[in-house]
């Protein structure tokens, strides 16, 4: 065997052990993006709604006894962000709740996790300062018209759309129909500015993969 081969025969071994040794990428910084999911009520013709009523706070789910609400610039921020992704999409924000075809609510979980189904009762009616249907007139409660199962860690935003105008089929009593709802988590970090801009990019997001909110979508 001439000295060229064998030169050629430790160069392929070497690179073989190279690439064998190689350490595994690490997929850590994933944990560092944030999660978006959405869902709805398919039997809805979004259509029908025009107008819509968003409160100027963010309910904080957290370890307090009274109820805490967020309301600073970046809580606008993302305030503003949802009710200019609707307007966006051709409907019309209003301040007379009254007068809303759909309500948004915007919750922020700071601290513990909990899960969310179908069956009553909701984990919200756990929570006593949850934005309460008499917020948006008079309502008995809530109705998911679709399985709705999520774990909500620290850090999460919330936000749901609120059917104001046609009550549940499914109660004799009055209740709210929630049509559509966002679920955007990995949010906390160190840096206040950074979980703003998290927010709003998730928000992005949530109406991008929800493209039967659009007036223009038919």
């Amino acid at each position: 065997m001439t000295f060229k081969r064998l030169f050629t025969l430790a160069a392929a071994l070497l690179a073989v052990m190279l690439v064998a040794c190689e350490k595994e990428p690490s997929t850590s910084g994933l944990y560092n993006d944030y999660l978006v999911y959405t869902d709805y009520d398919s039997s809805q013709d979004f259509s029908r709604f025009t107008t819509f009523f968003i409160p100027d706070s963010i309910l904080v789910i957290g370890s307090r006894d009274k109820a805490e609400y967020w309301n600073d610039e970046h809580s606008r921020e993302i305030v503003a962000e949802v009710a200019a992704q609707l307007t966006q999409r051709g409907y019309t924000a209003t301040t007379d709740k009254s007068a809303a075809d759909v309500g948004m609510q915007l919750s922020y979980v700071r601290r513990v996790t909990y899960f969310a189904g179908c069956n009553l009762p909701y984990w919200w009616w756990e929570y006593p300062f949850y934005w309460v249907p008499g917020y948006w007139g008079d309502w008995f409660g809530w109705y998911y018209p679709y399985e709705v199962n999520y774990g909500y860690a620290a850090g999460s935003l919330l936000v749901e759309m609120l059917d104001l105008e046609t009550p549940s089929p499914k109660s004799d009593e009055p209740r709210l129909t929630v049509v559509w709802d966002c679920f955007i988590g990995g949010l906390l970090s160190d840096s206040e500015r950074l979980d703003t801009r998290r927010a709003l990019e998730g928000i992005g997001q949530a109406f991008e993969q929800s493209p039967y909110l659009s007036k223009s979508s038919k």
